[in-house]
């Protein structure tokens, strides 16, 4: 495990520790909550009579529960005092649940922002480390020392040279490479003959850590176009006598070179 998985970690550790923290000191409060409803259940109720003056229509009535009449013949009746008081608890208990219920999401969306940016940014250090990597082992295949065509023969035949040296510490089995010739303005131009605008051959080992090869071995005539004046590698493939491999295309070539 990274430093940066521990540490997201030890991060959720801690939030699940503070959500459990919280769902315990609710549970506590709503416990009180429940205990003080029943002791006020459990009070007795003291009722008041009220002594007064009454005609042959007019009742005796209990202060805990009254029934009056207005003009319209309407009536209205107070509820007792501990029924208030158990709906008032009920209410703000569930006004605590609701708000740790936001409080315990905007944590859980916050924390997988966060995990998703971390995840996001160890991703691309891995990238980085990667391509560093590749850059090395590149570094460490050939390096190109010329890469140049001849002047066109009376046909407009140009020949395709390449001089390179192995700097790897394996010998190279086989060096293929491919190109296409440009003109003075840099437009790639096609051969003539053929019709075709990349070509390439071949070099034939073994070709020992060290060696530079190339010199004295060229293409005849590769292509012919009397405008032709540079050779544009795009792609060299590299097989050693242990097996191996590696294949170098045209954006990596600037690290063989």
């Amino acid at each position: 495990m990274t430093e940066d998985e521990k540490k997201e970690f030890e991060e959720f550790l801690e939030w699940k520790a503070e959500k459990k923290r919280k769902e315990e000191e609710n549970k506590a409060k709503q416990e009180e909550a429940e205990k003080l409803v029943k002791v006020n259940a459990q009070m007795p109720q003291v009722e008041e009579e009220k002594s007064m003056e009454f005609d042959n229509k007019q009742v005796p009535y209990s202060s805990n529960n009254k029934i009056e009449s207005n003009n319209t013949g309407e009536k209205s009746t107070t509820f007792p005092l501990p029924f208030v008081i158990f709906i008032f608890l009920l209410l703000f208990i569930m006004c605590i649940a609701l708000l740790q219920i936001s409080t315990d999401g905007n944590q859980t969306t916050s924390y997988k922002t966060e995990s998703t940016s971390n995840s996001e940014a160890n991703k691309e250090r891995l990238d980085s480390l990667k391509r560093a990597k590749r850059i090395d082992l590149l570094k460490n295949t050939i390096k190109i020392k010329k890469v140049y065509l001849s002047s066109p023969n009376s046909a407009g035949g140009v020949d395709a040279h390449l001089v390179w040296k192995n700097v790897s510490n394996k010998t190279i089995k086989y060096l293929t490479w491919s190109g296409y010739p440009i003109n003075a303005v840099g437009d790639p131009v096609s051969c003539e003959v053929r019709g075709t605008l990349e070509s390439g051959g071949t070099f034939t080992g073994p070709i020992k850590p060290g060696a530079t090869y190339g010199y004295g071995t060229y293409w005849d005539c590769l292509w012919y176009n009397y405008s032709a004046k540079k050779l544009v590698l795009t792609e060299i493939y590299i097989e050693y006598m242990d097996g191996s491999s590696i294949n170098i295309n045209k954006d990596e070539l600037k690290y063989v070179r």
